[in-house]
């Protein structure tokens, strides 16, 4: 089966995708050109990564830090700043957010109503995406833009059918996306086992220690069995022993999983093969409750 985000996720990604607070990522080259940065605030990017405002998952995921390149510095400006620049400084600052490959740049074959893009945010036939830019356009657009992301970039939709034995806990988050980013893969197991007494958890960003610590109290630990058994936990390690993805085993070949911590990847229900297509060159560890 395949699904899609549900107008309840739509309202929400609509809404909040976009953060409220202007972020543009620049080199020193331009950093030293003829702007006029007396009205924002200008971080290098050694201190932005730590700052603890624009370290949040909100700004981490909408701008995907992780694929920024070649930045030095980073203006912090109000939303509306951006409009209020001479025109050829805020060509030159939006055409910098295609270059260093940050996020809310996405190419002009994602969007049906082209001339809803105002054409000072098309560069190289990217469009960029800040906040007052995006209040303009109307919703019908705002979601086809959403849809067509998630399906072309960040997830097809396919997943397995729920079967009756689905833990009730479960059925809430099976085969959904989220309202809100952060929520990851560990989250999604600890959730799993905890039975449902603790639903907030599926929700964090859980990192690997954390994960390691819930599964020893909860009475989990590893067996050396190619043979899984229901309320078994899946981990995925790489060469230096990081976790790069974990999931719940259900029963029936099927694993409750979410692949990756933004709005975009829904947790679903995947059969065994389509894991180990997509981490089966890592090694394997099986987590077994003994209590």
């Amino acid at each position: 089966m395949k699904i899609i985000p549900s107008a309840e996720n739509l309202t929400a990604w609509i809404e909040n995708y976009v953060p409220r607070r202007d972020l543009f990522f620049i080199s020193g080259e331009l950093y030293h050109k003829q702007i006029d940065f007396s009205q924002v605030l200008v971080m290098p990017i050694e201190e932005f990564y730590t700052h603890s405002t624009y370290s949040q998952i909100d700004f981490t995921n909408s701008y995907e830090y992780w694929n920024i390149k070649y930045v030095n510095y980073v203006i912090v400006a109000n939303c509306q700043w951006i409009e209020q620049i001479p025109t050829e400084q805020k060509q030159m600052l939006l055409q910098a957010q295609v270059q260093c490959e940050r996020g809310l740049v996405v190419p002009v074959s994602f969007i049906d109503n082209l001339e809803e893009i105002p054409k000072d945010y098309i560069h190289n036939n990217q469009v960029v995406f800040q906040r007052a830019m995006w209040d303009t356009l109307s919703w019908k657009t705002k979601e086809q833009i959403l849809k067509t992301m998630v399906s072309q970039w960040w997830d097809n939709g396919e997943c397995e059918q729920a079967p009756a034995s689905l833990p009730q806990h479960l059925k809430p988050f099976t085969n959904v996306f989220s309202h809100q980013q952060g929520a990851n893969c560990l989250a999604a197991v600890l959730y799993a086992i905890s039975n449902g007494k603790q639903q907030w958890i599926i929700h964090e960003w859980v990192h690997q220690k954390t994960f390691l610590e819930k599964l020893a109290l909860s009475q989990y630990e590893i067996v050396d069995s190619e043979e899984l058994i229901t309320g078994d936990v899946l981990a995925w390690l790489d060469d230096i022993g990081t976790i790069q993805h974990a999931a719940y085993y259900i029963g029936d070949n099927l694993f409750f999983n979410k692949h990756g911590q933004t709005i975009f990847n829904p947790w679903k229900l995947l059969a065994t093969d389509a894991l180990e297509k997509e981490w089966g060159s890592l090694k394997k560890v099986t987590y077994r409750k003994m209590v």
